[in-house]
This record gives C-alpha cells, sequence and structure tokens, in this order.
C-alpha cells in the first residue's frame, strides 16, 4: 500500500511559479509587498509557500481574492523577513562604477533586497570586483536597462482582426494569419510565458523548446523567438456573439458533450502528514481510487475518454481553498469528493457556482442538497435510508402488523421521523396498512400470536439496540421480523442465534457478495493491477466511478454492472440536488448473510 500512495504522488498537480526576488517590489500606503502577476496554475497555497506568507494574510491585502485567482490579476504580498530569507540566491562579481541601484534594475529587485541578502553593504560601500548576493538568475545574461526612459517598440500581436476601407466606403473585416516563419518577441514587464503563448497562439511548451528554456520563469527585456504562420489575408464571417447560458430554473440541466472530459477526484490522501492526518482515512482514499482507476479504464473501452486528475485535499479546507483558487480547476467536466462532510459545503459551492457536477462519495446530510441541482449525494443519508426502508416494507408487508418502535434518544428521532413520514406518505395502491407506533416498554403488547409482527427500532446505539432485543428474547413467537439499523452488523454483543431466531433485517446502501460472478471478475483485475485483493472502498470506487460517468457522459449506453452498489438518484425538490434512494435489504439466515431480494429470485 505505501509503493501504491507514493506512485500516486505522480498524479498529484505541481504548483510552482514566482520567486520573491524576481518579482518587482512595490510601495503601497507606507508598506512595502511584492507585485506578483497571477500565472496559470497559481495557488493561495502555491504562493504562502513560495513567499513564506500565510494564505489569510494574502487574502486580508487583496479582497478580490476571496472570489479566486485570476490569470494576469495583481497579488500584493508583504514583504516580511520570512519572505526575504526564502530568496534564493546567485553570486554576482560587481563592476566598475556600479551601484546598488543600477544592480537592482539590472536584475529586476529592489535596493532593499540586496541590502537584506548583503547585510555587509550597510557598512561599506560597493568595490569593483566585489561577491555580492542577488535574487538568483537562471542564466547570467544580463540585459542593460538604461537609466532614461526610452521608447521601446514592442512585437505587435500577428493575430489581430481589423477592418478596412472598401471604394464605396463600405468597412469589411479581416484577419492576419501567418505560417511557417519566427518572429524574434521582447518580453515586456508583467508579461509571462503563458500571456505570451496566448498572445501568439503557440504552446508554452513550443517557446520552451524552441528556445531552450529550463523553466517558465522569464524576464523583461529578453528575447525570444516564436515560430508563427506565414501571412494571409482573409475576409472574416462576422458571427452574433451568443448570448451566456442560463439554464432553466428547475429540471435537469444540459451539458454539451466533449471528445474528453476531464475528472477531479478530491481524496485526503495526506502525503505531507500533519496534525489533520487519519492513516485509516488515508488508506481508505487509496483503496478508493484503487477502485476508480479500474473503472476508468472499463469506460474506456465503453468509448468514453477521461483525464482523471487526483488531489490531495489533506484533510484541510484552507488546502482546499488553494486547489479552487487556481482558475484551471473550473475547466473540470466532474468532481468526486469530499471525504469528509464537514467539507461538503465549501466545495458544493464552488461547483454550483462554476457549474461543475459535484458527487459526493460518502454519505452526508440532504440539507446540502437543497439549491444546488449539481450535487448528487451516492450514499444514502441514516434518514435517506430509514425512509426507503419504509417504503420497501410498505410494499412488501402491507398484509402484516408493523410497529414503529420509538428509540430512546434524541440523537436517533430523525431516523424515527423519516420512517413513520415515508410509510404514511409514499404512493400505495389499496387500502394503506396501519403503522403502529409503539414505546420501548409498551411493543411487546403489540406481538400478535398467528400474525406476523414486523418491528422496526431505528437506532444507531449500541446499548438502545441491545435493550430492545433483550427485551423481545423471552417471546415466544415464530412469526416476528426484525428490521435494525445497519450498524447492528458490527454489535457483536447481539449473538448469532438470536439473530437467526428473528431473522435479523436492516437496510444498507450496499451489500459485497464476492462470489457474485462479478465480484470475482474485479477482484481478479484488482489483483492483476494492485497483488491486492478488492476491498469494499474499492468495489465503493469503481461503483460510483462506472455509474456517474457512464450517466452523464455516455448516457446512450446500457447501464454498468456494479460490484455492490445500487444507484435510484431521485432529484430532492425541483432546485435541488439529488439523493441516492437504492437500498439493499439483508437479513441473516443460517449464520450468513443475504440480500434479500436476490435471495428471492433464487
Amino acid at each position: 500500500m505505501n509503493k501504491l500512495i507514493i506512485c500516486l504522488l505522480i498524479f498529484l498537480p505541481y504548483f510552482a511559479s514566482a520567486q520573491p526576488g524576481v518579482t518587482p517590489v512595490v510601495e503601497r500606503n507606507g508598506k512595502k509587498y511584492y507585485e506578483h502577476l497571477v500565472e496559470s496554475g497559481n495557488t493561495l497555497y502555491g504562493l504562502q509557500r513560495t513567499f513564506g506568507v500565510a494564505v489569510d494574510v494574502i487574502v486580508a491585502e487583496n479582497p478580490a481574492l476571496s472570489s479566486g485567482l485570476k490569470i494576469g490579476q495583481k497579488v500584493y504580498i508583504p514583504v516580511t523577513k520570512e519572505s526575504i530569507a526564502k530568496i534564493p540566491t546567485s553570486d554576482y562579481k560587481v563592476q566598475k562604477d556600479e551601484t546598488l541601484y543600477g544592480i537592482s534594475r539590472k536584475f529586476n529587485t529592489t535596493v532593499d533586497d540586496l541590502m537584506a541578502l548583503n547585510p555587509e553593504l550597510k557598512e561599506s560601500a560597493l568595490a569593483k570586483g566585489q561577491t555580492i548576493k542577488i535574487p538568483y538568475q537562471d542564466k547570467m545574461e544580463v540585459v542593460e536597462v538604461p537609466d532614461k526612459q526610452v521608447e521601446v517598440r514592442t512585437t505587435p500581436n500577428p493575430f489581430v482582426t481589423d477592418t478596412i476601407t472598401k471604394d464605396d466606403g463600405s468597412i469589411e473585416q479581416v484577419s492576419f494569419t501567418f505560417s511557417d516563419s519566427t518572429i524574434r518577441h521582447i518580453v515586456m514587464a508583467q508579461e509571462t510565458l503563458y500571456t505570451i503563448s496566448k498572445r501568439f497562439m503557440v504552446s508554452v511548451d513550443r517557446i520552451m523548446e524552441i528556445n531552450g528554456l529550463k523553466s517558465a520563469t522569464i524576464k523583461q527585456g529578453q528575447i525570444l523567438i516564436i515560430p508563427v504562420t506565414k501571412e494571409r489575408l482573409e475576409r472574416v464571417e462576422v458571427k452574433k456573439v451568443p448570448d451566456s447560458r442560463v439554464d432553466k430554473a428547475t429540471g435537469p440541466l444540459v451539458f454539451e458533450p466533449k471528445a474528453k472530459y476531464k475528472i477531479a477526484m478530491l481524496l485526503p490522501l495526506c502525503f505531507d502528514g500533519g496534525e489533520t492526518q487519519s492513516g485509516r482515512v488515508s488508506q481508505l482514499a487509496a483503496q478508493f481510487y484503487m477502485g476508480a482507476k479500474m473503472a476508468v479504464d472499463s469506460l474506456e473501452k465503453r468509448g468514453l475518454k477521461a483525464e482523471l486528475i487526483i488531489m490531495d485535499t489533506q484533510n484541510d479546507s484552507t488546502h482546499i481553498a488553494s486547489i479552487l483558487a487556481d482558475t484551471s480547476f473550473r475547466s473540470m467536466d466532474l468532481v468526486i469528493g469530499p471525504f469528509y462532510e464537514s467539507h461538503l459545503k465549501q466545495l458544493s459551492e464552488y461547483c454550483k457556482e462554476n457549474r461543475i457536477r459535484l458527487v459526493c462519495p460518502v454519505a452526508a446530510s440532504e440539507e446540502h442538497l437543497e439549491n444546488n441541482r449539481l450535487l448528487y449525494l451516492s450514499v444514502p443519508s441514516s434518514e435517506g435510508t430509514m425512509a426507503s426502508l419504509a417504503r420497501y416494507t410498505l410494499k412488501n408487508n402491507s398484509r402484516d402488523h408493523v410497529v414503529l418502535v420509538k428509540p430512546t434518544l434524541e440523537s436517533d428521532m430523525e431516523m424515527y421521523n423519516s420512517f413513520r413520514d415515508a410509510f404514511q406518505s409514499s404512493p400505495f395502491t389499496g387500502q394503506r396498512p396501519v403503522l403502529v407506533e409503539s414505546t420501548m416498554d409498551g411493543f411487546k403488547g403489540q406481538i400478535r400470536p398467528g400474525v406476523t409482527t414486523v418491528l422496526i427500532m431505528p437506532t444507531k446505539d449500541k446499548k438502545t439496540a441491545m435493550k430492545f432485543m433483550n427485551s423481545i428474547g423471552s417471546s415466544g413467537s415464530s412469526r416476528l421480523l426484525v428490521y435494525g439499523a445497519k450498524d447492528w452488523e458490527n454489535f457483536s454483543e447481539i449473538s448469532n442465534m438470536t439473530r437467526n431466531k428473528y431473522k435479523l433485517r436492516y437496510a444498507s446502501s450496499n451489500f459485497l457478495d464476492y462470489y457474485t460472478d462479478m465480484a470475482i471478475a474485479i477482484n481478479r483485475k484488482h489483483r492483476t493491477m494492485y497483488r491486492t485483493d478488492l476491498s469494499r472502498m474499492a468495489a465503493h470506487g469503481y461503483d460510483v466511478m462506472m455509474h456517474f460517468c457512464t450517466d452523464f457522459f455516455i448516457p446512450g449506453k446500457k447501464k454498468p454492472a456494479l460490484v455492490m452498489n445500487g444507484f435510484e438518484m431521485i432529484q430532492a425538490g425541483p432546485e435541488d440536488g439529488y439523493r441516492n434512494n437504492s437500498i439493499f435489504v439483508i437479513q441473516q439466515e443460517e449464520y450468513e448473510l443475504f440480500n434479500i431480494d436476490l435471495k428471492k429470485d433464487d
């Protein structure tokens, strides 16, 4: 497993960009700031690491960042002792008649930074041949910057749209394009490789390759060779700019199909450790990824082309904010995460604002679904599971005597109310059966001889469950069915003999039978890829990825076979997100667990 987690590192995005000492320093309101121009790939977390200034300090100085970083945006980062200490340096030999100011101009830095890097300069003047520290330079070729302001001719944009005036006085739009040639471009102030690549419609990688650049750092005055195309003049068809997409207030959202999709998985892998790390949760996250990766391979055979992007959330809302601050995250077509419900609001609000579908892979409150049609809860909540169990009981036990026992803990009352409300309000044909509500002390009086009595005890508390089972232990009825919660599966204090006697049942969002043909096939593939057996979390990752990617991106395809989950996604309300209403009713019989519906089919 450790080797797997190490291998997963290659999927994580690498965030790095500007360096203090290369970024210009400006003075605002009597304070000094690094004036950083946001580039592609920048994140708040990356700026914190680069400049040694906390994210909350950066955001406080730049209120506009609350809505995320934008390419080309200026960010002002306070100059601190810690940030100056982080400046990587190079050695430089002072030339004749050079001054600190002149050197600062040469290397795009400030006199203050030079003084901070060279404390000895406070005691003595510069001398020819003296070696000092300067902000790190990839190459020591220096472009002289004249003291006097001179006109610098910039390279015109070769991909402009313009107009020409015809002989009859009418105006026609034209465009200029080029092929098979190059130009020499002088880097201007605040330009980055990204902005240059967009200006000339040439990839950053191509520019770096032609110019032999080892990093994306460039500086003012640097000369770059840019490949362009041969000039050609052609008419441009002028089309009306379409209005921005406006979704209807209710109903499902419509997304245009793509040749290739981007899927982000936000998992608490916690590669860097820290106080928020949970070894158990990190292991489950890795297992979930293993199953999801298998699904992506299977989906490719079904015709889906998708890029799976893994991001380590580190179980830290601040780190999640830095991920979301990266503008490239807006290009995602689907996000799967988070693993902690406490982070769901933060992520779901971002996805709603940027029109990205979000699938939550863990149980969460249905309150998050309100007014967010882009959110999908793949695991039914405890309350949702009880509501589904009520509908199942209404359908399959309508002729039986159904008794709902009220739990003693306030924390269980939501499950109790969910079962009662669903049983009494769900659609039913014919005479609706009566639901008898009783208490822990009075339910035994409802057990009738000669009639099948169904007892429902909605509790996740071990003591309550034990008290309930002990209370019915003396009952001699052989026509008694007991429904509990999934948590009872782990209550070893309830003996197997008791479970078998009353055919103890519970509702579950999933059921994994390793002996089905599907489970055997997936387990065999899992062993081949990872040299270990399929875990429940890996099976869950496989099912979530298979179902939602098929449903969202290849809807014409037959529903895929799943390992242990069922998905019946129902919209919670006209303007709300979707919850999973699918459940399995599990029964213990002959000391084994069975899916009742599958058992009926045998």
